[in-house]
């Protein structure tokens, strides 16, 4: 594994066996077993040794430059690197400006790695595809950085941890749980391995920040690297890494988990094979959120096959039976180069991660990548002095994200080799300072007027229960909250007559010198005013009759506003803002209507108007449908059950009595009363008298389609009188108005239904009751025409009913 090999590289205080005293071919057989068991350092030595025997000799100095950039010790390897960029006459080491510019760079010294990145690629750009492509991607870099270095993070504080964590040797992957720092550190030795030279291997410890100590060797397998601890948000599983060396100094590492259980690690379970790929390394892992799905993933790093290039940055779903799925690669973060150290923050659902292959300073910079509607959106280099012309990974961050802690072999870490200005890496730690402010001025919605008083709260949106700040005065409009980046919040603001509002926003996206944000919040009264109108959806006229329900579906315990308006189509009613309502609209005849009102619907608004169509219905619909007669209509005293007046007929002349029956009811009446029984008589006439005409018509032509479809279609009417007359004549009273009822199915468009009724697709049910079903408050007396012939109570007496229909094939 490279990464780990790389490490290795800055935990090795030995020097080589060989003398002085050995001969040139003995130096460079020992350097080349050195590179070839990528032990660097070595390498290092023995190429420094034979090019004592000639020090002009330009091999020998390339040697010495190239073992020098594998060990990273970038001084020693510039100086080399332009011995030969300046000895050379025919381009014999075409690369060698190339690594001159690129140890400039590593050592920060820009304005000089662009300007050879430059001259190389004016001499060799094409010779080499990669490396020209790199060069060009470089010498950008370069360029680009000169700005990010004069540009600091201001808020960024960062401090080297010191030797209570930090040794000569390489420490990495730390992170702070309930003030303890686990981490892993490159600097035990292995009694039983024989490898010359010796090999580290390395252990997880904790530090209380004063002493650091080891976890026991249950945990830290004796001969064994483990590293890499990454605990779950609940603390009840870690997971980490065991490596062991393959050959020389390469390294295969795979994932392991302990479930924890009051405190104690169980028993290590390795993960599958699906993850630990045979022959490839899985590591570094980091427990987060899938932004597709939000469900918990395992981020991990590997060389397996299916990559961008190099290392990798791969996730699995952990499942809720505690199995896992299948790896997938994140795509959208890795590059051709290696991408590492991934770190998932909770808080603020961002992928912290470390990568060669992007824009960057040199070496290995930390960017992150925020959750954006289910996408990794933008990848952001966190700056400088986070990141340096060197190596900066393992970033994790605390919940509050106010403390960083990384791992990076910049040159305040402690050297292994003085001369040579070689580092390991050491944990740093950086506080993140707040440096940016919230102003908030809260307005009257409706009037636009400043409204002091309000109660406004800043609330951290990674943990809703944890509220951040709070303010009120009773005379204030503007309060100042301060703020972190990186991280979302919401602003919630109340006041008494009025609804709560919320806002919310993030500092992700924050320029450096934008230290302020101002947001003004617009308060609405608490109700608002809906007014419905409804409509025939054919005609497009105006519906009376109609029943309109509002009913809150966010809280259905709330009442339902319900009523019918016989009178118009228009209705209103009060509801409270901040709520999801549907409207529903019901008439004889039709078919409902729903229309649902949203919040954002009436957003900013104090009255809203919704219109409602309604459908003419099928004929189960329409019932029951009621249709009204004057008195002792139709063939006033007659005996006989059958006329010759189809009920139509009927209708006009007693619509057009209206005004006579309103005169002669209220004749004896006063003031309120007698507006009240106009009012109701009139009510009468126009939705229910006029609507079971108009219901019929409508009733009739939803009909016709039945019976042309082959349906057979059986419907009842029922025939009722008022009780003025006698019991026997109100029964043939009533038979004769069911008569005309079908009188007026007989003629409907030139007889359509005729051929219905003769052959018995259409049947008819007829039956009376006359006046033995009217309420014993019905006046009957012949003598009282008031009441019995035009007071309400009668009127509705006198009538056909059509109650019940069955349709079939």
């Amino acid at each position: 594994m490279k990464l780990y090999s790389y490490l290795i590289l800055f935990s090795l205080l030995f020097f080589p066996a060989l003398t002085q005293a050995q001969t040139l071919n003995a130096f460079l057989q020992a350097a080349d077993e050195a590179e070839e068991n990528e032990d660097f350092y070595s390498a290092l030595v023995f190429h420094s040794n034979a090019l004592e025997f000639d020090t002009s000799n330009i091999d020998q100095i390339y040697n010495v430059a190239r073992s020098a950039r594998l060990f990273n010790a970038f001084r020693l390897a510039e100086e080399h690197y332009a011995r030969v960029f300046d000895l050379q006459t025919e381009g014999e080491y075409p690369n060698a400006g190339f690594y001159l510019a690129l140890m400039k760079m590593r050592q920060g010294k820009y304005e000089g790695a662009a300007e050879h990145f430059s001259i190389y690629l004016s001499e060799f750009e094409g010779d080499d595809e990669e490396y020209t492509k790199h060069a060009r991607r470089l010498m950008e870099a370069s360029r680009w950085a000169i700005d990010i270095v004069d540009n600091p993070v201001e808020e960024f504080i960062i401090n080297h941890t010191g030797s209570e964590i930090n040794t000569p040797f390489t420490e990495f992957g730390a992170v702070n749980v309930d003030d303890t720092i686990y981490f892993s550190s490159m600097q035990f030795d292995n009694p039983e391995d024989d490898y010359i030279p010796p090999r580290p291997i390395t252990h997880i410890l904790k530090s209380d920040g004063e002493f650091a100590e080891p976890l026991p060797d249950t945990i830290n397998l004796p001969g064994r690297h483990t590293a890499h601890n990454a605990f779950t948000p609940e603390m009840d599983r870690v997971y980490y890494t065991i490596c062991d060396y393959v050959t020389g100094r390469q390294i295969n590492c795979g994932l392991y988990y302990r479930d924890i259980e009051d405190g104690k690690w169980g028993a290590a379970v390795r993960l599958p094979d699906t993850i630990n790929v045979e022959g490839y390394t899985a590591t570094q892992p980091s427990v987060g959120l899938d932004p597709m799905t939000m469900r918990e993933v395992l981020y991990f790093v590997s060389d397996r096959p299916g990559g961008a290039g190099g290392m990798d940055i791969w996730a699995v779903e952990i499942l809720d039976d505690g199995e896992f799925g299948i790896p997938f690669n994140v795509e959208s973060i890795n590059t051709e180069e290696d991408d590492i150290t991934p770190f998932y923050h909770y808080a603020t659902h961002t992928l912290y991660f470390s990568s060669e292959g992007r824009k960057g300073l040199g070496g290995f910079d930390i960017y992150k990548a925020y959750d954006e509607n289910g996408q990794w959106g933008d990848i952001t280099h966190l700056g400088y002095p986070l990141n340096t012309s060197y190596d900066e990974i393992y970033y994790t961050l605390s919940d509050d994200s106010r403390t960083a802690l990384f791992s990076s072999n910049r040159e305040q870490s402690f050297f292994v080799d003085e001369e040579k200005e070689a580092c390991c890496f050491d944990i740093y730690e950086m506080d993140i300072l707040p440096t940016v402010h919230l102003i908030t001025q809260t307005f009257d919605a409706v009037t636009r007027d400043s409204l002091p008083g309000a109660v406004v709260r800043l609330v951290d949106r990674a943990d809703p229960e944890n509220l951040v700040i709070e303010h009120y005065s009773p005379d204030e409009v503007e309060y100042r909250f301060p703020l972190d980046r990186d991280r979302e919040y919401m602003v919630v603001t109340e006041k008494e007559g009025y609804m709560p509002d919320t806002i919310y926003f993030d500092t992700r996206q924050l320029e450096e010198d934008e230290d302020e944000i101002v947001k003004q919040i617009y308060l609405r009264p608490d109700q608002l005013e809906l007014d419905v109108l409804v409509f025939d959806a054919r005609t497009r006229m105006p519906l009376l009759g109609v029943e309109v329900a509002v009913i809150n579906t966010d809280d259905l315990d709330r009442e339902r506003q319900e009523y019918t308006n016989p009178d118009s189509n228009n209705f209103n009613f009060p509801i409270q803002r901040g709520f999801t309502y549907r409207i529903v609209a019901n008439r004889k005849g039709y078919t409902s209507a729903t229309e649902l009102l949203e919040p954002e619907d009436y957003a900013g608004l104090d009255r809203i108007e919704k219109r409602l169509y309604l459908n003419i219905g099928d004929l189960a619909d329409f019932l029951p449908l009621v249709l009204y007669f004057d008195n002792d209509e139709p063939d006033r005293r007659s005996w006989s059950r059958q006329t010759d007046v189809k009920y139509s007929e009927t209708f006009g002349p007693y619509y057009a009595k209206k005004d006579k029956f309103i005169e002669h009811y209220t004749e004896p009446l006063e003031g309120e009363e007698r507006d009240e029984e106009a009012l109701r008589l009139n009510r009468f006439f126009e939705t229910e008298l006029k609507k079971g005409y108009d219901d019929l018509a409508s009733f009739l032509e939803v009909l016709v389609p039945h019976l042309e479809a082959g349906d057979r279609v059986d419907i009842h009417l029922k025939g009722y009188a008022s009780p003025r007359a006698s019991r026997e004549y109100n029964l043939i009273l009533g038979f004769r108005r069911v008569n005309s009822v079908i009188n007026e199915l007989r003629e409907y468009e030139d007889g359509i239904l005729v051929q219905y009724l003769d052959e018995g697709l259409l049947n008819i049910r007829e039956e009376s009751f006359g006046s033995t079903q009217a309420p014993p408050d019905v006046i009957g007396d012949l003598d009282d025409e008031r009441n019995s012939i035009y007071s309400l109570g009668a009127s509705k007496e006198r009538r056909v009913e059509i109650v019940k229909i069955k349709v079939g094939q």
